[in-house]
């Protein structure tokens, strides 16, 4: 499970007790591995020279971003805009002269990440998000600060001093994002602020620290690398966005509105404001939970992106191996409709036929594919047919049938739809 091997803690202890509270640094020797499995100065080096483009690369130094396009030659035949493949030659330069590398976004396509990513949101019931950061000796990317997203670093090498303040607001959200805010109120936040530790990060180490603390992390005597996983908390104002968006068929809710005659009579101002929450109100009451919060959950996970499928057919003449099996990663809703059972994947519907139900609710509660109760059901034809529209739609993969559709892991999803495997923020 991705959560155990990050912290020493039983995952529904951390959950309860750390998850939103306090922050909690976790030394290698209490773990049962480090982290390089899912990130090296290897794979750094692989991924900067092996196709990644700039647009997921930063560089940073004392809050001043650098242009890491700079220096890099144009790929003839890209279509304008289009970022650029990186120049290594100006980025070992920028490293040597103090400058943090950021790689953003690992959990889209970097695969050892990409998979702990997932486990690690189905775990938590939020998405996550992955980027690595790499710092000289003795530099720093961004001074006092606080992310909108709970983080959990990972220290891939090196090691790295963080000096912590307690959150200046409460569970801040994207809105409140520190480097959004005006500069007067940024020192106003930092003076709020007190101090909490002085802790050193060192290699197999990791530190979990709640949305809104504030943390300074400098590289010491060594090169740094670490993760930063951040966990972007679904919140209840999440919901109220929610609920709001849903208001658009209130007939009421789409009349236009006086608004100098509102400023002139606040009384009928407030009139009309305790009326939008009493129409509110009643839509959430009498809303279905589980649609709901379906249409919360998909939002939510959006970037989440799932196991990649097979862009290639199988070829003519060979026969699948293997088994159909649940997409790791991928995120689904169920409903009645009339005497069908609609399917929903990210985007995309299908209506089946109600004898499917069972079937898909074996996916949500025992986590398995089962095939052959579908075959019982349905009879083999039309199995056959529902299987090919579970992959058209993204919810199964097929057999593998070539070496290039090999199946990783045995991969499943968690009752109410997130993914789970059978085995086992921006600046910091």
């Amino acid at each position: 499970m991705s959560l155990k091997r990050c912290v020493a803690l039983p995952p529904d202890e951390f959950r309860a007790s750390v998850f939103g509270h306090r922050y909690l640094h976790t030394r290698a020797a209490d773990l049962a591995g480090d982290f390089t499995d899912l990130f090296s100065p290897q794979a750094l080096e692989e991924l900067v020279s092996g196709g990644l483009r700039t647009s997921s690369l930063r560089l940073v130094r004392d809050g001043v971003e650098r242009d890491v396009t700079q220096g890099c030659i144009p790929e003839s035949g890209d279509a304008p805009g289009t970022a650029p493949f990186p120049d290594t030659d100006g980025i070992r330069h920028a490293l040597a002269a103090g400058q943090t590398l950021i790689v953003r976004s690992l959990h889209r396509f970097h695969p050892p990440i990409r998979r702990f990513a997932q486990e690690l949101a189905a775990e938590m019931g939020h998405p996550v998000k992955v980027n690595a950061f790499v710092t000289p000796p003795g530099s720093q990317g961004v001074d006092l600060h606080f992310d909108v997203q709970d983080v959990l670093v990972l220290q891939i090498a090196g090691d790295k001093r963080w000096l912590l303040r307690t959150p200046p607001l409460p569970d801040p959200l994207s809105a409140h994002a520190w480097f959004d805010v005006p500069a007067r109120r940024r020192e106003e936040m930092r003076a709020a602020s007190r101090p909490l530790a002085d802790l050193v990060l060192r290699a197999g180490d990791s530190l979990y620290l709640p949305r809104g603390t504030m943390h300074s992390p400098m590289a010491r005597e060594t090169l740094s690398i670490h993760l930063t996983v951040a966990v972007s908390t679904i919140t209840r104002h999440d919901l109220l966005t929610e609920l709001v968006r849903r208001a658009v068929d209130d007939d009421w809710m789409r009349v236009g509105v006086d608004t100098d005659g509102l400023v002139a009579d606040s009384e009928l101002a407030r009139d009309l404001f305790k009326e939008a929450g009493e129409r509110l109100a009643a839509l959430a009451a009498d809303a279905a939970p589980e649609e709901v919060l379906w249409s919360l959950r998909r939002s939510a996970f959006r970037e989440q992106t799932p196991e990649p499928v097979p862009i290639l057919p199988m070829p003519d003449g060979l026969r699948p191996q293997g088994v159909h099996r649940l997409r790791a990663g991928v995120y689904f809703h169920t409903a009645s409709v009339k005497d069908d059972v609609q399917l929903s994947v990210g985007n995309r519907r299908v209506r089946l036929p109600a004898a499917v139900s069972p079937f898909l609710a074996a996916l949500h509660r025992d986590q398995v594919a089962d095939m052959a109760g579908l075959t019982a059901a349905l009879g083999e034809d039309n199995a056959r047919k529902v299987a090919a529209a579970l992959v058209d739609i993204g919810l199964l993969l097929p057999p593998s049938a070539a070496p290039w559709h090999a199946a990783a892991a045995q991969e499943a999803v968690l009752p109410n739809g997130a993914p789970r495997r059978e085995s086992d923020p921006d600046d910091s």
